[in-house]
């Protein structure tokens, strides 16, 4: 009877809903592991990254720099020949910032490591960029889409201190915007100049600039964008041009600009955007421009990873963590299932390991969405009782693993009694593992072995011992702790909510 009222408890619970706002798969995130694998591989000797040349170049580094740090890599790790990406920056500072766009893409780099833009290499490159400020204009270059660049580098650099971003500046891009909501890079407001791109570009400077994600000339601009998606969920650079094919660049600005105003490019509502980028990604791991030019393409590589990491403009640190927590909204039908008491998804490969493994009595519900964790190098995603890890073989082919919570959460702990290697324990019912030297008895015995075993829970890392008042144990991925009584159908064992222990503590 237990049995069944649990089976209808995780039928009614996790269920796929029928209609399907958000899409919350595993492909979007799969696909930024990959493409920040495949960028990091592409670094050059002297740090740099090379741009449309086989050389380094100062403006695919700098984009570089925002996208890894994106995907919550540390700058420190990223080194080739001893150099970091800013390592080959600083070589090239006095040339490249001579630009208001070159000046302000270094700029948003070096925020984005948690610099001074103010005095990288002597130079002030906000002043450099104020300096080109036109007040008849009220622009800081020609191009709105340089112009975009520099609003963001300012407002990310003076928040709230000394001075803002001139209203002048903000509204000299609004006194642009075209009659459909476009804005064109340089500037015209004739029928048909708009594109996607600089529209993308110019809703998140104007955001990041100080204005709500509901102002009119924002949902203006959304509202263009709709028009230059696809069936497919990508995006074209201009809607209604002889080339209605969707294209990685177009997609990833997009995207970004529908997270900078507030919404959610995963939603129905958006066609799953996010789900149309990721479908951009080719074997290497890189992106695609366009299906019909299918070659690795660095400046689709660079603008699709933030887009894929949820980062809008302007790129600042940030733990991945922080936002892998918030609430989702039901993913797509058929390919997820939503726990509606924590408000995550169980979607795609994670899906299937967590039914064929135990489900919720095993797992638990989600308590995270899938994400990268660039310290373990993989996507992720945190259950109550556990951690489930996307691994990739050599051949591109992913398995589901658990992580080694229980040895994680036992570290430090080696040279109390219950952590250290014990003798054999004498005992029919009792099995000693050589591996790690210790015992497995009784109904921990059992429930190991009825349930999965070495592949589900590792190797026992510790004995038996009293903690809190209850029995428990550690093993490499799981701590069993038992209950007398409450489960005697699983031998009274009940697994430790070691993944909610370890959110709860972000």
């Amino acid at each position: 009877m237990r049995c069944f009222v649990i089976a209808l408890l995780v039928a009614l619970l996790l269920t796929p809903v029928p209609a399907a706002p958000a899409s919350a798969n595993l492909a979007p995130t799969t696909a930024l592991a990959d493409a920040v694998q495949w960028l990091r591989h592409q670094q050059q000797p002297d740090g740099g990254f090379p741009g449309f040349s086989e050389e380094s170049d100062p403006a695919a580094t700098a984009d570089a720099i925002s996208a890894l740090v994106a995907a919550g890599l540390p700058l420190e790790g990223l080194r080739s020949g001893g150099a970091t990406p800013l390592h080959f920056l600083r070589t090239r500072a006095g040339e490249y910032s001579l630009t208001t766009g070159g000046a302000a893409k270094l700029a948003l780099a070096v925020l984005a490591t948690e610099g001074d833009p103010r005095a990288f290499e002597g130079i002030d490159l906000i002043a450099r960029l104020q300096a080109a400020y036109d007040q008849q204009t009220g622009l800081y270059d020609s191009s709105l889409f340089v112009h975009s660049y520099a609003l963001m580098a300012i407002a990310a650099a003076n928040g709230a201190r000394e001075q803002p971003v001139p209203q002048a500046a903000i509204e000299a891009v609004l006194a642009r915007q075209s009659a459909d909501g476009s804005w064109a890079w340089n500037g015209s407001t004739e029928p048909g100049a708009g594109d996607s791109n600089t529209t993308a570009i110019v809703l998140q400077a104007l955001i990041a600039a100080g204005l709500p994600g509901d102002h009119r000339a924002v949902r203006a601009g959304l509202a263009f964008l709709r028009t230059a998606q696809l069936a497919d969920g990508s995006f074209v650079y201009q809607p209604g041009s002889e080339s209605q094919v969707g294209d990685a660049n177009s997609t990833a600005l997009a995207v970004q600009a529908i997270i900078a105003s507030g919404g959610d490019p995963e939603s129905a509502e958006w066609q799953h955007a996010l789900d149309a980028l990721a479908r951009f990604r080719n074997p290497s791991g890189a992106l695609r421009w366009r299906d019909d030019v299918p070659a690795d393409n660095m400046l689709a590589t660079l603008q699709g990873i933030p887009a894929l990491a949820r980062r809008p403009l302007p790129v600042l640190p940030a733990d991945p963590r922080h936002t892998a927590w918030v609430p989702e909204a039901p993913g797509i039908r058929d390919r997820c299932l939503y726990a509606a008491e924590t408000r995550h998804n169980v979607c795609d490969q994670f899906r299937s390991f967590w039914e064929t493994h135990g489900g919720l009595v095993t797992f638990g519900y989600p308590v995270t969405r899938p994400y990268l964790d660039a310290e373990l190098g993989r996507v992720v995603q945190y259950f109550e009782r556990a951690r489930f890890e996307l691994h990739r073989a050599a051949n591109g082919n992913t398995q589901v693993l658990l992580g080694l919570l229980g040895a994680e959460r036992a570290l430090g702990r080696e040279t109390e009694p219950a952590f250290q290697t014990a003798a054999p324990i004498a005992r029919s019912d009792c099995r000693y593992v050589a591996e790690t030297g210790h015992n497995l008895c009784a109904g921990f015995r059992a429930y190991w072995e009825a349930f999965g075993g070495l592949a589900a829970f590792g190797y026992p890392i510790s004995e038996e011992h009293l903690e809190g008042g209850t029995v428990v144990q550690y093993f490499e991925r799981a701590r069993f702790e038992w209950h007398p009584g409450v489960w005697p159908e699983r031998f009274d064992v009940l697994l430790g909510r070691l993944g909610a222990e370890i959110v709860e503590a972000w």
